[in-house]
């Protein structure tokens, strides 16, 4: 009756050795492997494809850190067989995460079976519906499939997600780009219920952007009464030329202590401007001033004071305030942008650099900001500079327009001298 008493303790005694011993073994395989994928993508695929050490659920969990990215500079045969093993582990293992169907949907894309591979994006969709980069990767296949409108339906519940993300990239006409950033604002409602102001606000914006002002100022006025839709509209009236109304829009907010300092803040900033549109320049001052002392901490009265300095004429003015805004706001880059402007106005190229230079530190990835910067050494005859900076920037854009443009002007003024 007790023989199986010593295989019970047995079995008790060495299943926590064995989970441990699994787990170590499976913790040290993922860290070499991971390694080697990061010294030789392509080396680190073959293991991923092969290594017994790969098949341990310690491995499999811990693979959700390897990114698709990683492998991309190995072969597309090392690459499809990694993918296939990796996603076949994963979805045993991990039934109810997306990461296996999803790796098994790119293989089969590699594999140039792209309808195949709609099951698996499905299967990964249901289990993560709110994954941006999965709706655009699922858009891609209907794309390619010739499925356009199911495309563009994926793109926009993909922007109405995340909006701005770019990954991974598609390519679409301007008159598509246009229709999913409206759809994803109008979806994103549905996605984000808790921020109905702030989505109206954005939607209406890219409205009046594209012409439609009617629909525009109908979508806010469901939200008449909110301060930050009240301060949209008299953004509005500015643009339009009408400063009166602007500033009877701003005044309720101005005037009731009972709002946050930052919106008073943003709301006289905002009245500075329209009275000075209205001729009331030392309105304007005092409104500006008014902002300055409500929230000395923000770039945004700064800002003011300094468009009202620029309004006069007065560049070197509007240059020592733009330099304390971005004390306030040393990230802003289109701050930085409108630094460089005004520096060089005011006769100082050094200050424009320094500024566009920190632009570039901070969004390495715009070709726009770094052709401003090439631009500003052309301009002020720092030709080895702007061969340097464009050589640079064409390894990382080598088709973007503005940069080959520039790369052709130093050219051609290297030539002249």
């Amino acid at each position: 009756m007790n023989r199986g008493k010593p295989h019970l303790l047995a079995l008790l005694v060495l299943g926590p050795i064995l989970v441990t011993a699994l787990d170590t073994c499976g913790s040290y395989g993922w860290k070499r492997i991971a390694r080697t994928t990061a010294l030789n993508p392509e080396a680190g695929a073959v293991e991923l494809a092969s290594n017994w050490v790969v098949g341990l659920p310690p491995f499999v969990e811990r693979s959700r850190r390897i990114a698709a990215r990683d492998l991309g500079m190995a072969s597309r045969e090392a690459v499809v067989e990694a993918l296939a093993r990796l996603g076949g582990l994963q979805v045993g293992w991990m039934p109810v995460d997306p990461l296996g169907f999803t790796n098994l949907a790119r293989e089969l894309l590699l594999r140039d079976r792209p309808r195949e591979s709609l099951s698996m994006l499905t299967d990964a969709l249901v289990r993560d519906p709110t994954s941006p980069s999965l709706h655009r990767l699922h858009a891609i296949v209907l794309l390619a499939l010739g499925n356009h409108r199911g495309g563009l339906e994926e793109l926009a519940i993909a922007e109405a997600l995340a909006p701005g993300l770019r990954s991974p990239e598609v390519e679409l006409t301007p008159e598509d780009h246009r229709w999913i950033r409206l759809e994803g604002l109008r979806l994103r409602r549905d996605f984000y219920p808790r921020r109905p102001t702030e989505t109206a606000i954005a939607l209406a914006r890219e409205l009046r952007v594209n012409g439609d002002r009617a629909s525009a100022r109908n979508i806010l006025s469901e939200f008449e009464d909110h301060p930050e839709v009240r301060m949209e509209l008299a953004r509005w009236a500015i643009d339009e030329g009408n400063p009166q109304n602007a500033i009877e829009l701003l005044a309720e907010i101005t005037s009731w202590a009972a709002f946050p300092r930052s919106l008073r803040a943003r709301a006289w900033a905002m009245a500075a401007v329209a009275l000075d549109q209205d001729g009331d320049v030392a309105g304007a001052l005092e409104a500006a001033h008014s902002a300055l002392r409500l929230d000395p901490r923000s770039s945004t009265p700064y800002v003011t004071l300094a468009g009202l300095a620029q309004r006069r004429g007065d560049s070197a003015a509007a240059l020592e305030h733009l330099r304390r805004a971005w004390g306030m706001a040393p990230a802003d880059t289109r701050l930085l942008v409108r630094i460089a402007v005004v520096a060089e106005e005011a006769g100082k190229p050094a200050d424009a650099l320094l500024a566009l230079g920190r632009a570039v530190e901070i969004e390495p990835e715009s070709p726009d900001l770094v052709a401003r910067l090439a631009a500003l050494q052309l301009r002020t005859g720092r030709f080895t500079e702007a061969a340097v900076t464009l050589s640079h920037a064409l390894d990382r854009f080598p088709t973007d327009p503005g940069l080959l443009r520039l790369a052709e002007k130093l050219q051609r003024d290297v030539g002249i001298r």
